[in-house]
């Protein structure tokens, strides 16, 4: 089995500083020469004058020309010669444009040295043809000392060690300046074959040749033996990118290896022109979902949160500390952390104090559940926005943890909608998910009861509550994405549970900029909605990390099949049968359209769950939830458990018998021994959801 293949940040940092990289393609403007190696031309092109002026003078039979005219005619064709040429000369290459340049200057030289005949001057009498042979002298000679420079230099770069064959995808300015600093630095391990494009302007890119379209480059792979491709088109879009990825993935280099697939960062991410090789880096996989990123309007959000005291519960999470990171940025008067794991908001105050700079940030341990605390957060900070991210998200473990699902995700959200209420919050988010839309789990059902708890307070104080509904996030904590790449590290297989099931795919910056934007535009009782695009098979997600870490699914990994847990169905919803949705001003933002519960119904539903979670009485809890979420759908494991026992069926039948008596007892005996037996049985079933 093949190993893995190094990312290409590892091999520059491996191979040469980022100073020296970032040095050697800064100077001389990406030209391509050193200044070393340009002071070595200048004086190289002096001393092939000199050569050119005395054999002139020989070739021409011209011996009426002294040694001081020889020296000033040379100085004369150098320095016009200099003059005359533009700074973009380069020793990478050599092609009509640089024979045009040199003829250019040896025809200003010339024209120069003639003029000098015209007047008083040391070369007044000088002969034209010296001066004419000279120069074309001068000018064959400059052009074997560039083409012998370049052949040597592309003889170099092609015996670099352990180069990678190379081909680039796109011809542009991206793609220039990329070939430029890739053949800077031979210590890089790539070797730029050529380029593909489906619109270049030109047959070569710096020097290196532009093979075909990208539709050839199957072909072209196989050719030139070529392993790695970099996508050199900053502002490539995804399609485009997975195209790349899949065509890349059926074919294997020379030695049955994947291909390698790079991209340059955004164009916002570049730096003008200068490209840095320390940039490329590899596929993501949110490179292949099947839509365009989501980007908000920064300007709509910030008159929120600039200088507003802001909390974040369950800011340790992976989305809770992503919008700690987003929040800072918008500069809030104080940030306030709200979190269960010390060491988690731990993390989360250092980064944004030593990374972002942001000091102004207070943490505080607490359980959402537990109301005096929030109570007390509540009065002491006065938040004027709130985000509430602090849930139990892991379906499987949440099956079997009902109560403490009912406690933290439905109870602790109910705490602190009362607590912002109270203390007069402008804007209350709630995080939910889409796996409170027909759930078939405890996680989505408490989710869902969440979103109605929110809206059950809609118009009743002077605080908005705002729900957010997005699918799985990618790279969070417990997500598929990390359990896939770490089976991958110790060598495979990746499980899957399913090989139909599909899922909405979100990565964290995303999730974080709709909750943003929802929490700018949203008013009373909203539930938002983003347009995640079509759902990926997690059978196609894990053949993709297979193939992005440069190995062949199958073959050097396998992908096992096995079985459906507690709770999870084959494929998520946005919206129930009942929900309709409207837009938005953002294209990729809806708006469902559902029917309230009153908060007085909520609240007495909320009286009974938590009862349930104080008696740890967990089928209360779902036939509970389940009057509220009648959508509900549960397992197998659950709904067997919620069925009377065998036993009380028999006792049920036995209170149906119209005559109890036996043949041959007395109707007063009969009657008394009925009495007995219902007694008996209803204690019995009263006591049985207890147990």
């Amino acid at each position: 089995m093949h190993e893995p293949v190094a990312t290409l940040g590892n091999d520059i940092r491996n191979s040469s500083s980022p100073e020296s990289a970032a040095a050697s393609s800064a100077d001389s403007k990406l030209r391509g020469i050193r200044p070393q190696v340009k002071v070595g031309l200048v004086i190289i092109d002096f001393l092939l004058f000199l050569i050119a002026v005395k054999l002139a003078g020989v070739l021409g039979d011209i011996h009426s020309a002294t040694s001081i005219h020889l020296l000033i005619l040379a100085g004369v064709l150098f320095v016009a010669s200099l003059t005359a040429e533009p700074k973009g000369e380069t020793a990478r290459t050599f092609d009509f444009t640089d024979v045009l340049r040199l003829t250019f200057g040896a025809g200003v030289g010339t024209l120069a040295a003639l003029a000098f005949e015209l007047v008083p001057s040391p070369l007044a009498h000088a002969s034209g043809r010296l001066v004419l042979i000279a120069a074309l002298l001068g000018f064959i000679f400059r052009m074997v000392v560039r083409i012998g420079i370049v052949s040597t230099r592309s003889t170099l770069i092609r015996r670099r060690p352990e180069a990678m064959r190379t081909l680039v995808v796109g011809a542009g300015k991206a793609a220039t300046s990329l070939v430029r600093v890739i053949s800077e630095d031979r210590k890089l391990p790539y070797m730029v074959e050529g380029c593909v494009d489906d619109h270049a302007r030109s047959k070569h890119v710096d020097g290196v040749r532009v093979l075909g379209k990208v539709a050839d480059l199957p072909a072209l792979i196989e050719r030139y033996g070529i392993e790695c491709v970099i996508v050199a088109i900053p502002a490539a879009p995804l399609p485009f990118i997975n195209g790349i990825v899949n065509t890349c993935a059926g074919v294997s280099d020379a030695n049955g290896r994947r291909v390698i697939v790079k991209v340059l960062p955004s164009a916002s991410e570049l730096l003008s022109d200068a490209v840095k090789v320390s940039r490329l880096r590899d596929i993501r996989l949110e490179d292949v979902l099947s839509r365009a990123p989501v980007h908000i309007d920064l300007s709509k959000v910030a008159p929120h949160l600039e200088n507003q005291i802001v909390l974040v519960t369950g800011a340790g999470g992976s989305i809770g500390s992503e919008l700690c990171r987003q929040i800072v940025a918008l500069n809030p008067q104080l940030l306030i952390l709200l979190g269960h794991g010390e060491n988690s908001l731990f993390a989360i105050e250092q980064e944004l104090r030593y990374k972002f700079g942001f000091t102004r940030t207070r943490m505080v341990l607490a359980d959402v559940a537990d109301m005096s605390a929030i109570r007390n957060v509540f009065s002491v900070y006065r938040p004027r926005i709130v985000f509430h991210a602090a849930a139990h998200k892991h379906v499987p473990i949440l099956e079997n943890n009902i109560c403490e699902a009912v406690r933290n995700n439905v109870i602790g959200t109910h705490v602190l909608a009362l607590a912002a209420s109270a203390s007069g919050v402008a804007k209350f988010v709630l995080l939910s998910t889409d796996k409170a839309v027909n759930p078939t789990s405890v996680m989505g059902t408490t989710k869902r009861m969440a979103e109605l708890v929110c809206q059950s307070f809609a118009h009743g104080s002077g605080t908005e509550f705002v729900v957010v509904r997005f699918g799985n996030v990618l790279g969070s904590r417990g997500s598929v994405l990390p359990i896939f790449q770490r089976q991958l590290e110790n060598g495979g297989p990746l499980t899957i549970t399913h090989r139909d099931m599909e899922r909405f795919f979100m990565t964290i910056p995303e999730a974080v900029s709709l909750v943003l934007e929802a929490m700018s535009i949203g008013h009373d009782g909203q539930v938002f909605i983003l347009d995640m695009g079509e759902p990926i098979k997690i059978l196609r997600l894990a053949e993709t990390v297979i193939t992005l870490a440069g190995l062949t699914p199958y073959r050097d990994i396998d992908i096992v099949e096995t079985a459906m847990r507690p709770g999870e169905k084959l494929y998520e919803e946005t919206l129930t049968s009942s929900e309709g949705l409207s837009k938005t001003n953002h294209e990729r933002l809806f708006i469902a359209q559902q029917e309230r519960v009153a908060y007085q119904k909520i609240a007495h539903g909320l009286t009974t769950l938590q009862r349930a979670v104080s008696t740890s009485d967990w089928k209360l809890a779902v036939t509970t939830m389940r009057e509220f979420v009648p959508s509900f759908t549960m397992g197998a494991h659950l709904s067997d458990a919620l069925q009377p026992p065998p036993t009380a069926n028999l006792m049920f039948e036995r209170l149906e018998r119209p005559n109890g008596a036996s043949n041959g007892s007395s109707n007063g005996s009969s009657t008394k021994s009925a009495k007995g037996a219902e007694e008996s049985d209803t204690y019995k079933l009263a006591g049985t959801p207890g147990k």
